[in-house]
């Protein structure tokens, strides 16, 4: 089911067309040791939904909002300078949403329940994963245009991704 949305999704994303790069997602990273969150070292175990989108594609440009990040571009923003130009730049955006965005999820929750998903390198778009306890699948926060979404899992995001779903910020599953 979540690779046929994200398959839908990579389709969705190319049937824009336009000036820019087509979206492009990348092979996969070995699946080795988990979902890196923002605390240095620590790795949260794969949910089934991630562990599919993770088998079948790495970091995909021009995503559905902003770049999806491999496990490895995760991992990078454990250093303390990346190397990679765009991987800096999502470190640096990281950092200005923790420090100066008080109702952002870095600000809010602690980095061992938090990864970082997508970020754009051109905005201040970007797809944060909260990892919470007795929940299979980690809630997914995006930060865009129209404000702040939180959706229950990757499923639901994806699926307001293909409804061209805006009004997410006004839904709740939560009492």
């Amino acid at each position: 089911m979540i690779s046929e949305k994200m398959r839908k999704a990579i389709e969705k994303r190319l049937s824009f067309g336009g000036a820019h790069p087509p979206p492009r997602p990348l092979p996969p990273d070995p699946l080795d040791a988990g979902v890196p969150t923002l605390k240095p070292g620590i790795r949260r175990k794969f949910s089934p939904m991630l562990r599919k989108r993770f088998e079948e594609y790495g970091r995909w440009e021009r995503a559905t909002h902003a770049t999806w990040l491999s496990l490895d571009d995760m991992a990078s923003l454990w250093e303390e300078a990346p190397a990679d130009p765009l991987r800096a730049e999502y470190k640096l955006q990281y950092e200005a949403a923790k420090a100066d965005w008080p109702n952002h999820a870095t600000a809010l929750f602690r980095d061992d329940r938090l990864t970082l998903f997508a970020v754009s390198d051109l905005d201040n778009e970007s797809v944060v994963l909260l990892w919470l306890d007795f929940e299979p699948e980690p809630e997914v926060w995006v930060y865009d245009a129209n404000g702040e979404s939180r959706f229950r899992n990757l499923e639901d995001y994806l699926d307001a991704y293909l409804g061209d779903e805006v009004s997410a910020a006004r839904r709740t599953w939560r009492p």
